[in-house]
């Protein structure tokens, strides 16, 4: 049987009194990939840092591996195998590219060799500061400084977002990469709804903080009405 990494059931929460995700239920299973899609402001970052005990959380519940967290801090949860990369990347610019991997480091598979196998751009400029970077080597440190973390679940805000062609290649190559052999669980946030679906094996849509739909992702990919009105003609290309 599958195990489930991730469980919300009537998840409601928000910032302070405000309510902005309300009745969200879902789950994540070991080694699978889910897509979480919408239009802006619906929700989907604060789900994602709700996740990570940043926000307050008004009824129901969310599980890691059959454990109830709600009273465990964020930095527990990250110990304790959520990862995020962050859609502001967040990346440390007076230090060097080594330096920003080694800060987050924890003993487990992923290493700073594993890291730069993955992104050998990163490798090239293993001494060369953060803020030298451009912003595809940005996200590749962000995703790689999650990464070597060694979490359980990776959560990803926007990875394409904003940038070119050519990187946005690179990063779908390693995110195939990082769905070999199963271990890694990911969510993935992302305006270019096709992309998320061709990666993803399910997939939630978020509308006013609400799951309007969810299912397997090439039922939806494979269905361009109803992706249409569920994301937005603008969303989809």
């Amino acid at each position: 049987m599958t195990e489930r990494v991730l469980e919300l059931r009537d998840l409601s929460a928000g910032y302070g009194e405000t309510v902005v995700l309300e009745d969200v239920s879902l789950h994540v299973d070991a080694g699978e990939a889910l897509a979480l899609l919408g239009r802006n402001g619906v929700g989907k970052t604060t789900l994602l840092t709700t996740l990570l005990g940043l926000n307050t959380v008004h009824g129901g519940s969310v599980r890691y591996a059959g454990q109830d967290i709600a009273a465990w801090p964020a930095h527990v949860r990250a110990r304790k195998g959520l990862g995020l990369v962050p859609q502001e990347r967040e990346i440390f610019p007076s230090l060097t590219v080594q330096e920003n991997l080694t800060v987050a480091a924890t003993a487990g598979t992923w290493s700073l060799e594993r890291v730069y196998e993955l992104f050998p751009r990163l490798a090239q400029r293993r001494r060369n500061l953060g803020y030298q970077l451009s912003g595809g080597e940005q996200q590749m440190l962000a995703i790689g400084r999650a990464l070597i973390g060694n979490p359980r679940v990776l959560l990803l805000d926007e990875p394409f977002e904003g940038l070119a062609p050519v990187i946005v290649d690179a990063l779908v190559d390693a995110f195939g990469k990082l769905r070999e052999g199963g271990a890694l669980s990911i969510v993935l946030v992302e305006q270019h709804a096709e992309l998320a679906l061709d990666l993803t094996e399910r997939a939630v849509v978020l509308d006013r903080g609400r799951i309007v739909w969810q299912g397997a992702s090439p039922d939806l990919r494979g269905d361009p009405e109803r992706l249409a009105s569920l994301i937005g003609l603008e969303e989809v290309q």
